[in-house]
C-alpha cells in the first residue's frame, strides 16, 4: 500500500511539475505595439496569450518556447533549429531585458550578445569578433562606457 501511494505521489508530483506547451503557428498570432513600440501584445483570435507557447511557422524545423502573461512574453524564450537551441531571449512585462544570446546552426559558437535594459539596449554588446557599446538605447564608443559606468556606482 505504501507503495502504491508513494508511486501516485510521485507521478502527480511529476505530472505538475512537467511543462506543457500550447502549439501555435506564427501566422496565427496578431501583435499589436503602442507608438513608440516599447510595449507589445501577443494575442490568438482576440484572446491575449498566457501561459507555455510552442510558437513555429517562421521557418521549417525551426520552433520557439515562450511564456506569456496577459499577452506580455516574460522570462526566457529559447527558439531551436533542428532541435538544437540557436537563440535565448529574456523579456520582462514584454520587454527585452538582460542578454539575448544567438549562437550558430550547431548551438555550440556564441554568434552575439546583445544587452538589453528594459527594452533599450544597454551594456556591452557582443557581435561575432567585437564589442559594442550602449549606453541606455544609444552606442557609445568604450571609454564613453566605462567612464558613465564608473560615474554610475559613485
Amino acid at each position: 500500500m505504501k507503495k502504491t501511494l508513494t508511486i501516485l505521489f510521485l507521478l502527480f508530483i511529476y505530472h505538475i511539475s512537467a511543462q506543457e506547451y500550447k502549439k501555435v503557428e506564427m501566422c496565427d498570432l496578431k501583435f499589436e505595439s503602442n507608438k513608440d513600440s516599447t510595449e507589445m501584445n501577443v494575442s490568438k483570435n482576440g484572446k491575449l496569450l498566457s501561459g507555455m507557447y510552442k510558437i513555429s511557422g517562421v521557418l521549417p524545423n525551426q520552433y520557439s518556447l515562450t511564456e506569456f502573461i496577459n499577452g506580455k512574453a516574460e522570462g526566457k524564450s529559447t527558439t531551436f533549429y533542428n532541435d538544437t537551441a540557436i537563440r535565448e531571449k529574456h523579456f520582462k512585462n514584454g520587454l527585452p531585458n538582460g542578454l539575448w544570446i544567438e549562437y550558430d546552426d550547431s548551438g555550440k559558437t556564441i554568434m552575439r550578445k546583445i544587452p538589453y535594459s528594459n527594452g533599450i539596449l544597454h551594456g556591452i554588446g557582443l557581435f561575432y569578433d567585437k564589442e559594442v557599446y550602449y549606453w541606455f538605447g544609444e552606442r557609445v564608443q568604450k571609454q564613453v562606457y566605462e567612464k558613465n559606468k564608473a560615474e554610475e556606482k559613485n
